[in-house]
């Protein structure tokens, strides 16, 4: 059986010798010479992924000490190559995805947002990309990229379930500036746009979690049936008396 690597390398046929010294520019031979196949699979690109996070770590980790351009940036350039080549598949959209991820999470925000702007916007990727402009949002504590670009992306969008992830974020974010009712709103907005999609789901969660387990609101109705006694309790019994809920669950 081949080594995981071999079989990885084969369905990327790679053009040049992958070597672990930086090549020149930056970057590992590894992920400057990658040439996308026409059968790359989503598990590939999770290897890939696993790879140049691998290789991040290792330059973070060399502190002053680091030479050379930053390796996210040949990393996004290669896992990339497999968006633009199958930009429909699920490899693809996976691949503008965490192409964009590293780039965010190296703190390397312009290019990050160039990859953001050249996505058409009913690319599939979209479905997911949004939570990745949020993580960046978070960093930052600046919303005002991630707003706009999903309210563009959200207004322009032909495919109902890319609308409502780029409104469930929207929505997310005013929940954490505090306009709940804002949040409300475009929460709701996203739950019709693509009724019975996950991320309509989402939406419907997140309203109820506003709704009912907003900090200050009395506590939604908890019943059930005690471990060691066949008599069910609920929380409104202990009404005006201390208690401790531990939610918990197994698989």
């Amino acid at each position: 059986m081949r080594h995981p690597t071999t079989r990885l390398l084969s369905a990327l046929a790679f053009s040049a010798v992958v070597a672990a010294a930086p090549a020149a520019g930056g970057g590992t031979a590894a992920a400057q010479g990658a040439q996308p196949g026409p059968n790359v699979t989503v598990a590939d690109i999770r290897q890939m992924v696993a790879d140049a996070r691998k290789e991040v770590e290792t330059y973070n980790a060399a502190g002053a000490g680091r030479t050379g351009e930053h390796p996210a940036i040949a990393w996004h350039a290669s896992i990339w190559r497999v968006h633009a080549r199958a930009p429909q598949t699920d490899a693809g959209a996976l691949a503008a995805i965490e192409a964009v991820r590293l780039l965010v999470r190296a703190e390397l925000w312009d290019r990050a947002h160039a990859a953001v702007e050249s996505l058409e916007v009913n690319d599939p990727a979209w479905r997911r990309l949004p939570s990745v402009i949020y993580e960046e949002a978070i960093a930052r504590k600046n919303f005002e990229y991630a707003t706009a670009t999903l309210s563009r992306t959200a207004a322009s969008t032909m495919t109902p379930p890319i609308k409502a992830a780029a409104l469930v974020i929207i929505g997310r974010i005013n929940r954490r500036q505090g306009d709940l009712a804002a949040a409300t709103r475009v929460l709701a907005e996203a739950r019709a746009a693509a009724p019975g999609t996950p991320q309509a789901e989402e939406a419907d969660n997140l309203i109820y979690e506003i709704e009912h387990l907003t900090i200050g609101l009395p506590a939604p109705p908890v019943s059930g049936t005690p471990r060691n006694s066949r008599r069910p309790i609920s929380l409104a019994s202990f009404k005006g008396k201390p208690i401790v809920l531990v939610f918990w669950a197994s698989t």
